[in-house]
């Protein structure tokens, strides 16, 4: 199970198999066909999460601001994770370093005014989902 999990360079997981029957009818090469089996099924149904490092972060707007910011979040998959609606909007958002350090720059071009960034924490944001 281990050598399948190396074979396809993941990390940070959990391959759990649970025997039933403690019998010696399989052998010992049938117990390693078994959960080898398994496990390629497994990983074949399996969500894959990229991860890399970034930071969460709190971004001040103006009302007028809302629907143009959700949109450059959605075009570049930003997760929003909450929204505050008091004198002005607080998007709580996941951002990876590669994009929090050209943010300024790229909403400038989009015309987008931000009244405010507070980073929050570093942490391992979620770049992309394959199924």
């Amino acid at each position: 199970m281990l050598a399948i999990l190396k074979a396809n360079e993941l990390c940070n997981v959990l391959v759990i198999v649970t025997r039933y029957f403690g019998g010696i009818l399989l052998g010992t090469g049938g117990l390693v066909r078994a959960y080898s089996d398994v496990t390629l099924k497994c990983l074949l149904e399996a969500t894959y999460i990229t991860k890399e490092k970034g930071k969460e972060v709190k971004v001040t707007l103006e009302y007028y601001e809302i629907e143009k910011f959700k949109y450059y979040c959605r075009k570049n998959n930003i997760s929003i994770i909450k929204e505050e609606y008091l004198d002005n909007v607080e998007f709580l958002i996941e951002i990876p370093n590669k994009i929090f350090y050209t943010l300024q720059e790229i909403l400038d071009k989009n015309n987008l005014k931000m009244t405010k960034i507070d980073i929050m924490k570093e942490k391992f944001v979620k770049t992309n989902t394959v199924v």
